[in-house]
């Protein structure tokens, strides 16, 4: 399944789904003139229509073999800082999965996140497994997943 919208395309394997919206704050009434950059949610089950940015009101109903990806766009401010120094998409392994990367620590669950920088544009991406114990067994889908991702100038 493709998804694109905001410079962002992916091309998803069969079982996963997406959205890719205005980011935080978007429907809130943000300020005149504040931008809002794309937040993108990729996940493996059915997504709550009402998220976080990072996965809050998701990642409380994920069980064993679930994975989350978000992949939020930082200020444009951001690119070339050393905190995004990483360039390109990034591919992760069972180890840079943590209990405590959580951005709210749930029983069982591990997450990672790499902030990197593509085509002139700043992101963070936060990864969360339904179980640490099993990690390792999602790595090969996550990797398939980050691989189906494009970012273009936008």
């Amino acid at each position: 399944m493709k998804v694109r919208s905001r410079g962002i395309e992916l091309d998803l394997p069969p079982g996963w789904e997406a959205e890719i919206d205005g980011g935080a704050g978007e429907g809130t009434g943000a300020p005149s003139g504040e931008v809002l950059t794309p937040r993108t949610h990729i996940a493996n089950f059915p997504m709550p229509p009402v998220r976080g940015d990072f996965g809050s009101g998701a990642v409380e109903q994920m069980i064993d073999g679930d994975v989350l990806l978000c992949l939020l766009e930082e200020a444009g401010e951001a690119v070339g800082s050393r905190l995004h120094g990483h360039a390109g998409i990034p591919r992760l392994a069972a180890g840079d999965f943590s209990p405590q990367a959580m951005q709210r620590p749930l029983k069982g669950q591990s997450g990672a996140q790499v902030f990197f920088h593509d085509q002139g544009r700043a992101f963070v991406l936060y990864v969360v497994v339904g179980s640490h114990l099993s990690r390792a067994s999602r790595i090969d889908a996550i990797n398939q997943v980050l691989a189906g991702i494009t970012l273009t100038a936008d």
